[in-house]
Protein backbone atom coordinates (compact mmCIF):
# COMPACT_ATOMS: atom_id res chain seq x y z
CA UNK A 1 0.00 0.00 0.00
CA UNK A 2 1.00 3.48 -0.87
CA UNK A 3 1.84 5.71 1.70
CA UNK A 4 -0.15 9.17 2.33
CA UNK A 5 1.37 12.40 0.91
CA UNK A 6 -0.36 15.19 2.29
CA UNK A 7 1.67 17.40 -0.64
CA UNK A 8 -0.68 15.30 -3.34
CA UNK A 9 -4.06 16.05 -1.52
CA UNK A 10 -3.25 19.22 -1.08
CA UNK A 11 -2.31 19.67 -5.01
CA UNK A 12 -6.00 18.01 -5.22
CA UNK A 13 -7.72 20.21 -3.50
CA UNK A 14 -6.49 23.65 -4.91
CA UNK A 15 -7.01 22.33 -8.19
CA UNK A 16 -10.65 21.23 -7.39
CA UNK A 17 -11.27 24.50 -5.26
CA UNK A 18 -9.38 27.02 -8.55
CA UNK A 19 -11.61 25.02 -10.50
CA UNK A 20 -14.95 25.74 -8.68
CA UNK A 21 -13.96 29.14 -8.15
CA UNK A 22 -14.06 29.75 -12.31
CA UNK A 23 -17.16 28.22 -12.65
CA UNK A 24 -18.58 30.05 -9.81
CA UNK A 25 -17.35 33.07 -11.21
CA UNK A 26 -18.55 32.37 -14.83
CA UNK A 27 -21.77 31.97 -13.48
CA UNK A 28 -21.61 34.94 -11.44
CA UNK A 29 -20.58 37.17 -14.68
CA UNK A 30 -23.21 35.18 -16.29
CA UNK A 31 -26.10 36.70 -13.78
CA UNK A 32 -24.66 39.94 -13.68
CA UNK A 33 -24.89 40.42 -16.96
CA UNK A 34 -28.48 39.21 -17.14
CA UNK A 35 -29.55 41.70 -14.73
CA UNK A 36 -27.08 44.51 -16.60
CA UNK A 37 -29.30 43.56 -19.62
CA UNK A 38 -32.60 43.90 -17.61
CA UNK A 39 -31.57 47.22 -15.75
CA UNK A 40 -31.08 48.45 -19.74
CA UNK A 41 -34.11 47.33 -21.05
CA UNK A 42 -35.88 48.62 -17.74
CA UNK A 43 -34.21 52.03 -18.56
CA UNK A 44 -35.11 52.03 -22.10
CA UNK A 45 -38.37 51.37 -21.59
CA UNK A 46 -39.00 53.87 -18.88
CA UNK A 47 -37.10 56.64 -20.94
CA UNK A 48 -39.48 55.78 -23.85
CA UNK A 49 -42.50 56.23 -21.14
CA UNK A 50 -41.20 59.13 -19.76
CA UNK A 51 -40.89 60.67 -23.39
CA UNK A 52 -44.23 59.44 -24.20
CA UNK A 53 -45.61 61.32 -20.75
CA UNK A 54 -43.85 64.00 -21.20
CA UNK A 55 -45.45 64.51 -25.29
CA UNK A 56 -48.60 63.88 -23.84
CA UNK A 57 -48.57 66.81 -21.25
CA UNK A 58 -46.47 68.96 -23.54
CA UNK A 59 -49.69 68.59 -26.56
CA UNK A 60 -52.40 68.87 -23.49
CA UNK A 61 -50.46 71.95 -22.62
CA UNK A 62 -50.78 73.65 -25.80
CA UNK A 63 -54.08 72.79 -26.59
CA UNK A 64 -55.48 74.56 -23.30
CA UNK A 65 -53.21 77.34 -23.10
CA UNK A 66 -55.06 80.53 -23.37
CA UNK A 67 -53.22 83.49 -25.32
CA UNK A 68 -50.76 84.65 -23.40
CA UNK A 69 -51.70 88.23 -22.47
CA UNK A 70 -55.43 87.48 -21.72
CA UNK A 71 -53.69 84.54 -19.66
CA UNK A 72 -51.28 87.39 -17.51
CA UNK A 73 -54.70 89.39 -17.31
CA UNK A 74 -56.37 86.63 -15.99
CA UNK A 75 -54.13 85.63 -13.51
CA UNK A 76 -53.88 89.08 -12.20
CA UNK A 77 -58.05 88.19 -10.98
CA UNK A 78 -57.05 84.90 -10.25
CA UNK A 79 -56.71 84.05 -6.57
CA UNK A 80 -55.11 80.93 -5.23
CA UNK A 81 -56.15 79.01 -2.14
CA UNK A 82 -53.62 79.54 0.56
CA UNK A 83 -53.59 75.81 1.60
CA UNK A 84 -53.38 72.45 -0.98
CA UNK A 85 -56.62 71.30 0.70
CA UNK A 86 -58.71 74.39 0.75
CA UNK A 87 -61.97 75.28 -0.80
CA UNK A 88 -61.38 77.12 -4.08
CA UNK A 89 -63.87 78.12 -6.46
CA UNK A 90 -63.41 77.59 -10.74
CA UNK A 91 -65.26 79.85 -12.60
CA UNK A 92 -66.42 77.26 -15.79
CA UNK A 93 -67.72 79.38 -18.81
CA UNK A 94 -69.23 77.99 -21.70
CA UNK A 95 -69.73 79.39 -25.17
CA UNK A 96 -70.22 78.30 -28.91
CA UNK A 97 -67.98 78.95 -32.00
CA UNK A 98 -70.15 77.20 -33.78
CA UNK A 99 -72.89 80.16 -33.62
CA UNK A 100 -71.71 83.29 -35.24
CA UNK A 101 -74.26 85.61 -33.83
CA UNK A 102 -72.63 84.94 -30.47
CA UNK A 103 -70.03 87.37 -30.70
CA UNK A 104 -67.70 85.82 -28.07
CA UNK A 105 -70.76 85.94 -25.02
CA UNK A 106 -70.57 83.20 -22.89
CA UNK A 107 -73.69 81.15 -23.03
CA UNK A 108 -73.14 79.01 -19.80
CA UNK A 109 -71.72 80.58 -16.46
CA UNK A 110 -71.18 78.46 -13.65
CA UNK A 111 -69.14 79.51 -10.49
CA UNK A 112 -67.83 75.42 -9.21
CA UNK A 113 -67.15 75.64 -5.21
CA UNK A 114 -64.83 72.63 -4.48
CA UNK A 115 -63.65 71.41 -1.39
CA UNK A 116 -60.68 68.58 -1.61
CA UNK A 117 -61.60 67.46 2.25
CA UNK A 118 -64.96 66.08 1.79
CA UNK A 119 -65.34 65.73 -1.31
CA UNK A 120 -67.61 68.05 -2.22
CA UNK A 121 -68.17 70.26 -5.72
CA UNK A 122 -71.10 72.89 -5.08
CA UNK A 123 -72.41 74.71 -8.19
CA UNK A 124 -73.89 77.84 -8.65
CA UNK A 125 -75.11 78.75 -12.18
CA UNK A 126 -75.68 82.66 -12.80
CA UNK A 127 -78.38 83.31 -15.50
CA UNK A 128 -76.82 84.59 -18.23
CA UNK A 129 -79.03 87.73 -18.71
CA UNK A 130 -78.32 88.95 -14.91
CA UNK A 131 -77.98 92.70 -15.06
CA UNK A 132 -74.31 94.13 -13.59
CA UNK A 133 -72.42 97.37 -13.83
CA UNK A 134 -69.59 96.98 -16.01
CA UNK A 135 -66.82 99.43 -15.81
CA UNK A 136 -66.50 101.19 -19.24
CA UNK A 137 -70.19 100.05 -19.93
CA UNK A 138 -72.79 100.73 -17.67
CA UNK A 139 -75.86 98.65 -17.16
CA UNK A 140 -74.93 94.91 -19.12
CA UNK A 141 -75.91 91.09 -19.21
CA UNK A 142 -73.30 89.54 -17.06
CA UNK A 143 -72.09 87.65 -20.33
CA UNK A 144 -70.88 90.95 -21.46
CA UNK A 145 -68.29 90.64 -19.48
CA UNK A 146 -66.65 87.75 -21.30
CA UNK A 147 -66.81 89.33 -24.49
CA UNK A 148 -65.50 92.45 -23.67
CA UNK A 149 -62.94 91.45 -20.94
CA UNK A 150 -62.46 88.39 -21.93
CA UNK A 151 -61.30 85.35 -18.85
CA UNK A 152 -60.23 88.44 -16.36
CA UNK A 153 -63.36 90.16 -17.02
CA UNK A 154 -65.59 87.50 -16.41
CA UNK A 155 -63.72 86.35 -13.54
CA UNK A 156 -63.52 90.00 -12.02
CA UNK A 157 -67.60 90.37 -12.76
CA UNK A 158 -68.56 86.90 -10.94
CA UNK A 159 -65.90 87.41 -8.47
CA UNK A 160 -67.81 91.16 -7.60
CA UNK A 161 -71.47 89.52 -8.35
CA UNK A 162 -70.99 86.51 -5.37
CA UNK A 163 -68.28 88.33 -3.30
CA UNK A 164 -65.26 85.15 -3.37
CA UNK A 165 -61.94 84.98 -4.74
CA UNK A 166 -61.58 82.48 -7.59
CA UNK A 167 -58.60 80.20 -8.05
CA UNK A 168 -59.23 78.92 -11.64
CA UNK A 169 -61.28 79.43 -15.02
CA UNK A 170 -62.35 76.96 -17.59
CA UNK A 171 -63.96 77.62 -20.84
CA UNK A 172 -65.63 74.75 -22.51
CA UNK A 173 -66.87 74.68 -26.44
CA UNK A 174 -70.28 73.44 -26.62
CA UNK A 175 -68.55 70.80 -28.92
CA UNK A 176 -66.66 69.66 -26.05
CA UNK A 177 -70.15 68.49 -24.26
CA UNK A 178 -70.93 66.65 -27.20
CA UNK A 179 -67.33 64.94 -27.48
CA UNK A 180 -67.38 64.03 -23.84
CA UNK A 181 -70.65 62.18 -23.74
CA UNK A 182 -70.12 60.64 -26.49
CA UNK A 183 -66.59 59.05 -25.89
CA UNK A 184 -68.39 58.39 -21.98
CA UNK A 185 -70.65 56.18 -24.41
CA UNK A 186 -73.62 58.58 -23.47
CA UNK A 187 -75.10 59.71 -20.21
CA UNK A 188 -78.62 58.82 -18.30
CA UNK A 189 -80.32 61.46 -16.91
CA UNK A 190 -83.77 62.27 -15.32
CA UNK A 191 -85.62 65.17 -17.80
CA UNK A 192 -87.66 67.16 -15.42
CA UNK A 193 -89.83 68.12 -18.42
CA UNK A 194 -90.47 67.94 -22.27
CA UNK A 195 -87.54 68.91 -24.23
CA UNK A 196 -88.51 70.73 -27.96
CA UNK A 197 -85.64 72.29 -29.75
CA UNK A 198 -84.36 72.79 -33.69
CA UNK A 199 -86.86 69.65 -34.68
CA UNK A 200 -85.31 67.35 -31.94
CA UNK A 201 -87.66 66.49 -28.85
CA UNK A 202 -86.27 64.29 -25.48
CA UNK A 203 -89.72 63.81 -23.44
CA UNK A 204 -89.57 63.72 -19.71
CA UNK A 205 -88.34 60.94 -18.09
CA UNK A 206 -85.32 58.86 -17.76
CA UNK A 207 -83.77 59.29 -20.66
CA UNK A 208 -79.95 57.96 -22.31
CA UNK A 209 -78.17 61.00 -24.01
CA UNK A 210 -75.81 60.82 -26.73
CA UNK A 211 -73.65 64.01 -27.65
CA UNK A 212 -76.00 65.80 -29.82
CA UNK A 213 -78.96 65.31 -26.93
CA UNK A 214 -77.31 66.11 -24.21
CA UNK A 215 -76.21 69.78 -25.51
CA UNK A 216 -79.68 70.12 -26.56
CA UNK A 217 -80.60 69.66 -23.24
CA UNK A 218 -78.59 71.91 -21.42
CA UNK A 219 -79.19 75.04 -24.10
CA UNK A 220 -83.09 74.52 -24.52
CA UNK A 221 -84.99 77.49 -23.20
CA UNK A 222 -87.93 76.48 -24.54
CA UNK A 223 -89.92 76.79 -21.23
CA UNK A 224 -92.11 78.96 -19.08
CA UNK A 225 -89.81 79.22 -16.89
CA UNK A 226 -87.25 80.26 -19.60
CA UNK A 227 -83.68 80.06 -18.51
CA UNK A 228 -84.10 78.96 -14.70
CA UNK A 229 -85.49 75.86 -16.44
CA UNK A 230 -82.11 75.48 -18.30
CA UNK A 231 -79.81 75.85 -15.52
CA UNK A 232 -81.79 73.25 -13.73
CA UNK A 233 -80.86 71.25 -16.31
CA UNK A 234 -77.66 72.28 -16.64
CA UNK A 235 -76.90 70.99 -13.36
CA UNK A 236 -78.51 67.23 -14.36
CA UNK A 237 -76.36 66.91 -17.19
CA UNK A 238 -73.02 68.14 -15.09
CA UNK A 239 -73.80 65.42 -12.49
CA UNK A 240 -74.13 63.01 -15.09
CA UNK A 241 -71.12 63.53 -16.43
CA UNK A 242 -69.23 63.87 -12.89
CA UNK A 243 -70.55 60.41 -12.43
CA UNK A 244 -69.36 58.95 -15.28
CA UNK A 245 -65.78 60.68 -15.32
CA UNK A 246 -65.19 60.18 -11.57
CA UNK A 247 -66.14 56.20 -12.63
CA UNK A 248 -63.34 55.71 -15.01
CA UNK A 249 -60.40 54.19 -13.77
CA UNK A 250 -56.95 56.03 -13.45
CA UNK A 251 -55.50 55.25 -16.60
CA UNK A 252 -58.62 56.28 -18.55
CA UNK A 253 -58.60 59.55 -16.93
CA UNK A 254 -55.77 61.08 -19.38
CA UNK A 255 -57.07 59.96 -21.95
CA UNK A 256 -60.55 61.79 -21.26
CA UNK A 257 -58.37 65.04 -20.65
CA UNK A 258 -56.70 64.67 -23.76
CA UNK A 259 -59.90 64.40 -25.74
CA UNK A 260 -61.09 67.44 -23.92
CA UNK A 261 -58.27 69.80 -24.31
CA UNK A 262 -59.24 70.60 -27.79
CA UNK A 263 -62.17 72.15 -26.65
CA UNK A 264 -60.94 73.41 -23.47
CA UNK A 265 -58.96 76.78 -22.64
CA UNK A 266 -58.05 77.30 -18.90
CA UNK A 267 -54.93 78.22 -16.58
CA UNK A 268 -55.06 75.10 -14.89
CA UNK A 269 -51.93 72.94 -16.50
CA UNK A 270 -52.51 69.03 -17.38
CA UNK A 271 -50.85 67.96 -14.78
CA UNK A 272 -53.19 69.83 -12.06
CA UNK A 273 -55.78 68.67 -14.16
CA UNK A 274 -55.23 65.11 -13.33
CA UNK A 275 -54.31 66.00 -9.88
CA UNK A 276 -57.96 67.53 -8.92
CA UNK A 277 -60.22 64.93 -11.03
CA UNK A 278 -58.31 62.17 -8.61
CA UNK A 279 -58.46 64.40 -5.74
CA UNK A 280 -62.25 64.22 -5.76
CA UNK A 281 -62.73 61.02 -7.29
CA UNK A 282 -64.57 59.22 -4.15
CA UNK A 283 -67.46 62.14 -4.78
CA UNK A 284 -71.18 61.21 -4.46
CA UNK A 285 -72.49 63.01 -7.37
CA UNK A 286 -76.32 63.14 -5.51
CA UNK A 287 -75.44 63.93 -1.99
CA UNK A 288 -72.16 66.27 -2.92
CA UNK A 289 -72.85 67.89 -5.72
Amino acid sequence: MGQFDPNELSGYSRGVSSQRYSTATKRSATKKKVVLAVVIILVALLAVAGVAVATFLHNVNNNIAIDEQNLEDLKEQLVAPQQPDEPYYTLLIGSDSRDPSDSGRSDTIILMRVDPKVPQVTLLSIPRDTEIQLEGYGTQKINAAFSYGREAGAVKAVSELCGVPIAHFVEIDFQGVIDLVDMLGGVRVNVPVDVELNGISIPAGEQFLDGEKALLFSRCRNYPTGDFQRVINQRILIQAIAKEVLRASATEIPALIDKLSTCVATDVSATDAIAMVMAVRGLDTQSNM
